[in-house]
């Protein structure tokens, strides 16, 4: 019986990925990486708040932390399509262990102040440029086809976990002991455990590289006309643009949030809200990944991209922090639904050689949308506080989606066509 509940679990569950050996190490190792990555954020966003309470400024360290990826991580998923992206990944967490490692030591030293936080931001955002891409293009490099939405879905969970028990569990106590320092500590701890555990994969699914002899401005332009050219790709960008511009720049915005809105401090309030946000996360991963049609994962992004908004609307209206805490469970559940059916459909439907460039968009939008959408949003609290602003977006994010919608039929033919010819 117990036998048979494996192999269920292993073959039909969204955890099915984990057969394949190199992707059970990679997200194994993947997901201390993953859970010191939320650590270094929550540190971030809170020494930043304590330094300056400013609302601004949580804007410009977020923009700091994520500008980079709007110049490098085109360019990075180029180089991807075009290099050993094994190798690059490897690269990449060494350099991120270089840069958190030395933040806590200048932190431990009070050395830090906002300009210097701000430069750290820089520099880690700089490797995230580069890492993004990677780890998108090379998630079906690892699993055949078939497991693709298990493989991203299980990614998600774990990653989600690890800003759940994280924050929750580890981030307040060492706070409290060691402050921000102690943070960025156990994130350099975990890149390197990362690239450490890298050396031990190889790609069991590599897809053709992309033609070599070619500059890069023109790698770069035609990933960038195949995503605004595809039927299907194409709105899943436009409705991504909105949604992480004006719904998810909160998550950034949480330390003025806890304390100006919700009454609760910071350093208390937000790893609470960041692990609420996991649970709902977590969720979401469960729910997608046992989805194995491609029209099956397009409905669940179309009924994710209303959910977020309802639920958006539902935190920002609310000064209470326990009722806050619960809809950020269910605004994560939808807002993580988007990204997971969004991605899974993307990955589904672009072509291998590609596929870095396709995705260091998506990338892109995915993380420096949120940090811009912060800086915009931090900037007009200073006048109006943060519910109106928040509101207003989601007022906008509401017409897009609508217009989203009204194009699923066609969506949904795109789709299956994709997939009969992917079986042929």
């Amino acid at each position: 019986m117990f036998r048979s509940l494996i192999d269920t679990i292993m073959t039909k569950s969204t955890f099915r990925a984990f057969r394949h050996r190199d992707f059970a190490i990679v997200e194994a190792a993947g997901w201390l990486a993953g859970a010191g990555v939320w650590f270094y954020r929550i540190g971030l966003a809170v020494l930043a708040w304590q330094l300056t309470k400013s609302g601004w400024w949580l804007g410009v360290i977020a923009i700091a932390e994520a500008g980079p990826g709007i110049l490098i991580s085109p360019i990075a998923g180029a180089l991807a399509d075009q290099h050993n992206r094994l190798v690059m990944a490897r690269i990449v967490q060494g350099a991120m262990m270089a840069v958190t490692g030395l933040l806590a030591a200048i932190t431990f030293a009070g050395l830090v102040d906002i300009w210097m936080l701000t430069l750290f931001a820089v520099l880690h955002g700089t490797c995230t440029g580069f890492w993004t891409p990677v780890r998108m293009s090379i998630a079906p490099n690892l699993v055949p086809r078939e497991d693709l939405s298990a493989a991203i879905a299980s990614h998600s969970i774990l990653f989600n976990l690890g800003r759940t028990l994280g924050p929750a569990l580890v981030v307040p106590p060492v706070m409290a002991a060691w402050g921000a320092g102690g943070v960025f500590a156990v994130n350099a701890a975990a890149n390197l455990i990362f690239c450490v555990a890298l050396f031990g994969v190889t790609l069991i699914n590599p897809d053709r590289k992309a033609a070599a002899g070619r500059s890069m401005g023109s790698h770069l332009v035609e990933g960038v006309q195949y995503a605004v050219a595809h039927p299907v790709i194409k709105y899943l960008f436009l409705n991504m643009i909105f949604a992480s511009l004006l719904l998810r720049a909160y998550m950034e915005l949480l330390p003025g949030l806890s304390e100006t809105v919700f009454g609760y401090d910071p350093g208390e309030g937000v790893p609470l809200l960041v692990a609420a946000a996991g649970v709902g996360a977590v969720i979401a991963s469960l729910l997608i990944g046992n989805l194995r049609k491609p029209t099956a994962i397009l409905n669940a992004y179309m009924a994710s991209v209303f959910g977020s908004l309802f639920f958006m609307a539902l935190f920002v209206s609310t000064t209470n922090f326990w009722f806050a805490l619960i809809c950020t469970v269910f605004l994560s559940t939808a807002q993580v639904g988007v990204n997971i059916a969004g991605q899974v459909t993307v990955q589904g439907s672009v072509r291998g050689d590609l596929r870095g460039r396709v995705m260091s968009l998506w990338g892109l939008l995915n993380r420096s949308g949120p940090a811009v959408g912060a800086l915009l949003i931090g900037g007009l609290a200073e006048f109006w506080g943060f519910p109106l602003p928040l509101l207003v977006g989601v007022a906008v994010s509401a017409v897009v989606a609508i217009f989203v919608f009204t194009r699923r039929d066609a969506m949904r033919l795109a789709v299956i066509e994709q997939e009969k010819e992917s079986s042929t």
